[in-house]
This record gives C-alpha cells, sequence and structure tokens, in this order.
C-alpha cells in the first residue's frame, strides 16, 4: 500500500513539472514560441544595448537559463472560467456524501479556491511570446533607421527565422556598407538678430564638416542653439524654427552637404499666416503673488510691497520677508529674457520647500516687452506627521520604528524650517551578547532632535563664496538619543552646524562646520557580560596563575589592575594578553566628546528612478578635535573638556558604486569602499563609534556582524574594530517573474589597524602593506528579493567561500548550509 501511494505521488509531481516545463504548451498551431533574438552587424554579433534596445519583442525572461514565469503560467489552465461554472453548476444540483461531511459554504469555499489559484498562475507568471511577424518588420526597420540616422545611408536589414517544432530563433542581419561625411555648411537666417547671436555661439553647431553624418549632432544642435537664443531674449523661440536641408542621402561621393534654416515664426491671423520678425524682449516688470490659492482666486490683492523693483503681493499681509523671496528670483526688470534664469528662479523657489506650486507666466506688452507674473501656492505653515515603518541595518537586524514629527514652516518669515523629531524603535540586534537575555525584539532605541533650516549660508562670510543659483543651506541640530540591550547601552547628544550646495544637477557638497558629538557609556558595569570571549580569557589565567582569587564578570577590572608588574617577569604573554584587554576596556568603555568638521563631494549620475545604468561617487573627509583643539585643556597629554576625554582623528571615506543593465530584467552593481582613520596628537586609538567594523547584511554578507577581522585574526570577540577597511562587492540582479527578483553576489574585503594607530592590536591585526592583501575575506551567494514598489525586502544566503583567519584550507573550507549566514534586509545592500 506504501508503495503505491508513493509512486501516485511521485507520478502526479511528475505530471505538474511535465506540464509545467512544456514551454509550448499554450503555442497555438502555427504559432511560434520566441526562443532567443540575434543581431549581428557586418557578420559580428553584439550584444550593445544601445542596438537591442531597439528589439520590441524579447523572449519570455529567463533567470539563469529556465524560464521559470513562464512555467507558473503553464500551471494555469486557460479554459478554467467555464470548467468553474461547471463545476458551480453541478455543486448547486448534488446531494452526495461530501456534502453531508462537509458543509455547502465550505464546499463551495474550496471550488473557488481553485479558480483563485489558477488566476494566480495566469496573472502572476508570464505568457509565452509569440512571435509576431509584424512586430519582427518594425524592429528590422527601427534598427535600419538607427543606422541611417548614424550615416549609414545605404544600410539594409534582413531577419531570419530559424524554427524547431514550435519554437523560433529570430536573427537580425545588418549590413551598414560606407558611411556618409558632412560637406559644406551654408546658414540661412532670417533675423539679422538672431544670425548675430548664432555666429557669437557656432561652438553650439554640433555638426562639422568632414565628420560622419550622426543624426543626434543634428538633434544637439537644434537643442543648443535653442537654449543659446532663448538665453539671449527671444522668448518665442522654438525648436520647430529650426531645420536642414539640402541634406543628399544619394551622393555619389558620399558627402552631403547641409543647409541650416532658422525661420521667423508664423501666427495665424484669420485665414492667413503671417511672418513675425523674431526681436529680441525685455522684461518690462514683474508680480510675485506669494500666497496664491484656487479659493480666494478672485480676491483682491490688498497688500503690495517693493523690493528692487519687484512687486510683492498678499492677501491681508506679507507672510514671508520680501528680501528673502527676492534672493530666489534670478530675473529682473529692464533685463532680455533669459530661460535660464527663470528655470532657476523656479527650481530655487521650489527648493525652499515652503511652497506647493510655484508657477511663472509671462505677458506680451507692446514695444517688445514681457510682463512676468510669479505665482506662489503656500504649503502649510504647520504640518504633524506619524511614521512607522520596518527598519533594518547591520546593527538593528530586524525591527520596527515609529515616529512624530512636528514642522514650522517659514518661522522667522525668511523661508526657515523648523523640525521636531520623535523616534523610537525596537528591534531584534544582528549579533546576541552574553548578559541580555536571547529573547527577540528586547532592543530599543529613543531619540529627540531639533533642527533650523535657513534657505543660505548663515556664517559671516560664507554667503558671498557660493552663487545663489547653486541653493546654499544651512542646518542646525541639536539631538540626543539612548539605547537598551545594544552594547554598552550608549547616550549620545549631538550638535551639528552643516552647509550643502549643489554645483550641478549631479554634483553636491557638504560641510559640517560642527559635528560635536559626546558620547557616555550607560551600562560599563556589565562590560564583561557582554564581552563574555575576554572574560573567559582572564578566567583561563586566573584559573592557572591566581586560583585563589574569586573572579566574576564584576570584579574582573578590579582583578586587571590588581596584576602585579613582576607577573611579566614570569609569564610575558599572559601579561600582555590581560593588560591588552584592559586598555581596550578603558577605550570602549570610556566617554568621549567628537568636535568633528568634515567636507563631503557627492556624485550621482542616475537621470531618475527607473535608470539603472549610472555610477555613483562619494567622498568625505572629516577631522576631529584637531582644528578646534586650543579651545581644551591638556591633561596627562589628554586633552579634555570638564575631564571628559576629546577625541583626536582624521578620517577619510571613498565609496564608489557602478551599474550597468543590458535589459530591463538584469543588471549588474559593483561597489567598492576604502576608509582609513588615523588618531592624532597623543591619542592610540580611534573612537569606538568612529571606528569600522565588517559583516552584516549590508557589508561581507557571509560573516555576522562584527564577525570579520581585523586581519588575520580570529579573536573571537563580540565586537571586532579597526581603523582600515577595504570592501567591494559584485551583484548580478535578476528578474524571476512578476515581483520576485533574484541574485548571485560576491563579497570580498576586511578591516585591519595601521601600525601605530593601535595600542592593542596584535601582529595579525595589522596592514603591513600589499603582503595584507591576502587577508582579505571573501564570501558569495543568492538573494530573492520581493518588490513591493515603496520597499524591496531580502534574503540572502552567504557562504565562507575564502577565510583568512585560517591556518590551512583557506578556501572552501566551510562552504556548508551549517555554516552560511542568512541576512534579512530591508532594500537594496547598495
Amino acid at each position: 500500500m506504501k508503495v503505491t501511494h508513493s509512486f501516485f505521488l511521485f507520478s502526479l509531481l511528475l505530471s505538474i513539472l511535465f506540464t509545467a516545463c512544456n514551454t509550448t504548451k499554450y503555442v497555438k498551431e502555427n504559432e511560434y514560441l520566441l526562443q532567443k533574438n540575434t543581431i549581428r552587424i557586418d557578420d559580428k554579433k553584439t550584444s550593445d544595448y544601445t542596438i537591442t534596445d531597439y528589439l520590441i519583442q524579447r523572449p519570455n525572461n529567463k533567470p539563469l537559463g529556465i524560464p521559470l514565469g513562464l512555467y507558473i503560467y503553464n500551471l494555469g489552465d486557460l479554459n478554467y472560467d467555464s470548467i468553474h461554472e461547471k463545476k458551480i453548476e453541478a455543486f448547486q444540483n448534488r446531494n452526495n456524501f461530501w456534502d453531508h461531511l462537509l458543509s455547502k459554504k465550505q464546499t463551495l469555499k474550496s471550488i473557488n479556491r481553485r479558480k483563485n489559484i489558477n488566476h494566480w498562475f495566469l496573472t502572476k507568471g508570464e505568457a509565452p511570446v509569440i512571435v509576431d511577424p509584424k512586430k519582427t518588420a518594425n524592429t528590422a526597420e527601427n534598427l535600419r533607421i538607427n543606422f541611417f540616422n548614424s550615416g549609414y545611408f545605404d544600410a539594409t536589414v534582413k531577419t531570419e527565422m530559424i524554427t524547431d517544432l514550435k519554437k523560433a530563433d529570430i536573427s537580425y542581419l545588418v549590413t551598414k556598407k560606407d558611411p556618409y561625411f558632412i560637406g559644406d555648411i551654408q546658414y540661412h537666417i532670417a533675423s539679422n538678430q538672431v544670425d548675430s547671436i548664432v555666429q557669437q555661439n557656432t561652438d553650439q553647431v554640433f555638426i562639422k564638416k568632414g565628420e560622419q553624418y550622426n543624426q543626434e549632432n543634428f538633434k544637439k544642435t537644434v537643442s543648443a542653439l535653442t537654449q543659446v537664443l532663448r538665453n539671449n531674449g527671444f522668448y518665442h523661440f522654438t525648436e520647430s524654427l529650426i531645420s536642414f536641408r539640402n541634406i543628399d542621402t544619394l551622393a555619389q561621393d558620399h558627402i552631403t552637404p547641409v543647409d541650416i534654416h532658422i525661420d521667423n515664426r508664423k501666427v495665424k491671423k484669420g485665414n492667413r499666416l503671417e511672418e513675425i520678425p523674431t526681436n529680441v524682449q525685455t522684461i518690462n516688470k514683474i508680480s510675485v503673488f506669494t500666497d496664491y490659492s484656487y479659493e480666494n482666486r478672485n480676491n483682491i490683492y490688498d497688500t503690495k510691497k517693493d523690493h528692487n523693483d519687484i512687486s510683492f503681493y498678499a492677501h491681508e499681509k506679507l507672510k514671508y520677508r520680501v528680501k528673502t523671496l527676492a534672493n530666489s528670483i534670478f530675473i529682473a526688470p529692464n533685463q532680455i529674457y533669459n530661460d535660464e534664469a527663470v528655470e532657476s528662479t523656479r527650481k530655487h523657489l521650489k527648493s525652499l520647500n515652503n511652497f506647493r506650486v510655484v508657477k511663472i507666466n509671462q505677458k506680451e506688452l507692446p514695444n517688445n516687452e514681457l510682463a512676468t507674473t510669479i505665482i506662489l501656492t503656500p504649503l502649510k505653515k504647520y504640518g504633524v506627521g506619524i511614521n512607522s515603518e520596518i527598519i533594518h541595518s547591520n546593527i538593528k537586524q530586524v525591527g520596527l520604528s515609529g515616529g512624530f514629527n512636528f514642522i514650522n514652516r517659514n518661522l522667522f518669515r525668511g523661508a526657515e524650517i523648523f523640525k521636531l523629531s520623535l523616534q523610537g524603535s525596537i528591534f531584534d540586534t544582528a549579533t546576541k551578547v552574553s548578559g541580555s537575555n536571547n529573547d527577540n525584539f528586547d532592543a530599543y532605541e529613543l531619540g529627540v532632535d531639533v533642527s533650523l533650516e535657513f534657505p543660505k549660508f548663515i556664517f559671516p562670510l560664507m554667503g558671498n563664496l557660493i552663487p545663489r543659483t547653486m541653493t546654499p543651506r544651512t542646518k542646525i541640530t541639536i539631538g540626543t538619543s539612548f539605547q537598551k540591550n545594544i552594547g554598552l547601552d550608549k547616550q549620545k547628544v549631538t550638535g551639528i552646524i552643516d552647509y550643502t550646495w549643489k554645483s550641478s544637477l549631479k554634483n553636491k557638497h557638504m560641510v559640517e562646520l560642527l559635528n560635536a558629538q559626546y558620547i557616555q557609556n550607560l551600562n560599563i558595569n556589565s562590560y564583561f557580560d557582554i564581552y563574555s570571549s575576554e572574560y573567559n580569557q582572564i578566567k583561563t589565567i586566573q584559573e592557572s596563575e591566581f586560583p585563589s582569587y574569586n573572579l566574576t564578570t564584576t570584579n574582573a577590572p578590579n582583578f586587571l589592575q590588581s596584576i602585579p608588574n613582576s607577573f611579566e617577569n614570569s609569564n610575558p604573554t599572559e601579561f600582555k594578553t590581560l593588560k591588552n584587554i584592559e586598555k581596550r576596556r578603558g577605550i570602549i568603555t570610556s566617554n568621549n566628546i567628537i568636535p568633528a568638521a568634515s567636507y563631503a563631494f557627492e556624485h550621482n549620475s542616475k537621470k531618475g528612478l527607473s535608470d539603472t545604468r549610472y555610477n555613483y561617487f562619494k567622498a568625505k573627509i572629516s577631522s576631529a578635535g584637531n582644528l578646534n583643539n586650543f579651545i581644551f585643556e591638556t591633561q596627562n597629554d589628554q586633552k579634555v573638556f570638564q575631564n571628559i576625554p576629546i577625541s583626536q582623528f582624521v578620517k577619510l571615506d571613498v565609496d564608489f558604486r557602478k551599474f550597468w543593465s543590458t535589459s530591463n530584467n538584469q543588471s549588474l552593481a559593483f561597489r567598492t569602499f576604502v576608509g582609513v582613520a588615523l588618531p592624532t596628537g597623543k591619542n592610540q586609538d580611534i573612537p569606538f563609534i568612529s571606528s569600522y567594523f565588517a559583516g552584516g547584511s549590508n557589508d561581507i554578507r557571509a560573516w555576522k556582524t562584527y564577525e570579520l577581522g581585523p586581519g588575520s585574526s580570529n579573536t573571537g570577540l563580540e565586537f571586532n574594530i579597526g581603523n582600515f577597511k577595504i570592501l567591494s562587492s559584485l551583484e548580478y540582479r535578476f528578474k524571476i517573474f512578476n515581483s520576485i527578483h533574484g541574485a548571485l553576489f560576491m563579497d570580498a574585503g576586511n578591516i585591519w589597524n595601521l601600525p601605530n594607530a593601535s595600542s592593542t592590536a596584535s601582529e595579525e591585526e595589522l596592514f603591513s602593506g600589499f603582503d595584507s592583501l591576502e587577508d582579505i575575506a571573501i564570501g558569495t551567494g543568492t538573494g530573492i528579493r520581493y518588490d513591493f514598489n515603496f520597499l524591496v525586502l531580502r534574503l540572502d544566503l552567504a557562504f565562507k567561500t575564502y577565510e583568512p583567519y585560517l591556518t590551512e584550507n583557506k578556501w572552501f573550507s566551510n562552504y556548508t548550509l551549517n555554516n552560511s549566514v542568512l541576512n534579512i534586509g530591508i532594500n537594496y545592500p547598495f
């Protein structure tokens, strides 16, 4: 009976797999499932995305070569709706054993559940992509036009379809032939004023005699000349007024002349078109309506104030200082119209974060003049928000966060933003430590921040350093937070003054004039409960050398201080171990003041949320306790304030990321990070909070947070830190089906201590040059992600591939499921 039952289950499973894996299940007679597209240019295969983007039809998505989405779709039944109706009809008329055993309501639910499951297969799966001859022909034509626009006027594209049963491969065979080049360029410009501006800006004409014909250069020329003319007073000028004529696509010598025509605009008057001369237009007046709303659009503006020849209007009274608003306006009366200045005005006013809508309109006046109207619709002055989210970081494995925010806009009538934030979170820590219970979600953190943001630089002399067009901002923040069951339960008080500005759309600058932190450890008496590995080392030495001492985690600090210096003569190794533990405890448990200043540069070429081909770079240099050390007193060669040590160090972080994509379904992501922190003055160590660590779901995923390093050491400590770090990650991301995505990844890196930059580091922990690169650990793994649109839930399974701390067999020694690390994350690791 067991054999029969097992055989039945095996047969059923085999049948389901065969049905799903039959990729042509829903391919009809005389139809073909698209298996592969190939583009060959002059007999050479290409995978250049600028070419493959022209493919209209693409095969079903195949992560790792398996069309999983199609398999899931094939588990469904396209005719199940009619089957379902028959089942419902039969159910209503029947009366059998099952109807007595189960209620009719239960049976009906079961029938409907089958329909829902079938519907899930068909909607979440991926329908087979059937070859469409029209789409194939359109793709071939798109490819021909692409090469035509690149100067290959005689290019041809042929298609070949190779079929095998109900499957087909399509090849697009491109023959470019000889390219065409640009010959003589002639200008035909209707307006003398326009002609004068164009001749002064010929560098904006990207069509050059002798260069290969390229349609992109024609488009760039149209866009650039239009921008130049609109920035020089030609308000009505549009791209449609520029045309290119006399292009000979059949030239025997493959050299075509180009005539550039710039016409006057034409306006329809009655039944005829009238040509209007293109003239420079000047702004006559500027009116700013500061509190427009749809509800009061017909009410009279009874308050007016002029500043810099700009008129500001409001209902009842002006709520903004006109000087502040005027600083965001880059156009002025009696100046010629400038499109760039208008756009800068719009962006700057919007960046104040005080206005929901910013509109700028132009009205024509006689004598080629314009009246500019700026309409501002304010946001609500007060805002209250409550937020909650799932949180995740290298320390906070997974948890819940909630907060309350209060915003007061335009606090001092200068578009300032005051913000009060209360935030609390409860979470499960990534690294459980001894001395705490092992309950999940036993850690929490509470914090409060108060900030005030100004739409300008408020520090003396700095106001003139950065142009207003770069939207300079000043932000002052004061905050405090404290933790429970996270290490030594730190309390932190922070004061920050920072300046930000954008020198371009891609480049951002940040200067922290002051980032002062006071860190107090609230739970230092539990140090050896938390750092149990160090206590165990002490315990081993105590039992061997001082058996009469009743050692506990509470009196362990007293035991370390009681070790006589004579012990070094008889037991130098044990003496050094105890002294290093004592020093390390002093470093980690000491309270610190970190008065830092920093500069950061950030470059991001991403053009939008859907852009998957971009790069990111950020460099930050920080100095703590050096620029302002003259204000602190010195005690025992240590800068202090109110007997609290002042941390002194310099720190440099460099982060680079690159993203490639060959289609919407797959991409390649690379990240590399290098960080170094060096103590200065008489300091020999970096504060714990400013040190580097390795491991965790956003780091080297094959090791848990703080588990790896430093160097080739395997300390067994709960929290391993260093002052030098290298990290690189390479991740291949692909769509599996619907909202489920997958990834294959490799992480490499480690932390070290630099020579003369740590008072407790052993030889194994030091970075001593290129030889230390052998200590770079490598982890590889696979991941699965579910995209909720507003966040991505991530599960990454990582395996230890190369372990530098092993004495032999460093490769794949623990490449097993038992030694793997499952990382739960929110959003992508980088």
